[in-house]
């Protein structure tokens, strides 16, 4: 199933997770740009 929590998810998951937020519909919306590095660089900073 889907991690509910961020202690799930798993570093070898961040890379899809990253594309899956630059693809998201929603994703246009955002205020500022980022790139796949920049998302995955928050995701762990989220993790810590």
């Amino acid at each position: 199933g889907i991690p509910t929590t961020l202690d799930k998810i798993k570093e070898e998951d961040l890379d899809q997770l990253a594309t899956d937020a630059l693809n998201d519909a929603c994703y246009p919306g955002n205020p500022r740009e980022a790139t796949k590095e920049q998302v995955i660089e928050m995701f762990r900073m989220l993790m810590a």
